[in-house]
């Protein structure tokens, strides 16, 4: 449990990095219909609802 975890968090933060502080493309680094891939995915999309809501209730 702790690894999805991490890999939520990965997905998560590297959105976060590319729509908030300019940083690099977010891209997942594991393989697409890996286990990882899919966690990495999972937190990278609830970061870009999250990120949307905010930019629509901050406009």
């Amino acid at each position: 449990m702790i690894r999805i975890a991490e890999h939520i968090r990965e997905g998560r933060d590297a959105v976060i990095a590319e729509r908030l502080l300019s940083g690099a493309p977010a891209t997942n680094p594991y393989a697409p219909r890996s286990k990882r891939g899919l966690f990495w995915q999972r937190g990278a999309e609830q970061a870009r609802e999250a990120i949307e809501k905010l930019m629509r209730i901050g406009a």
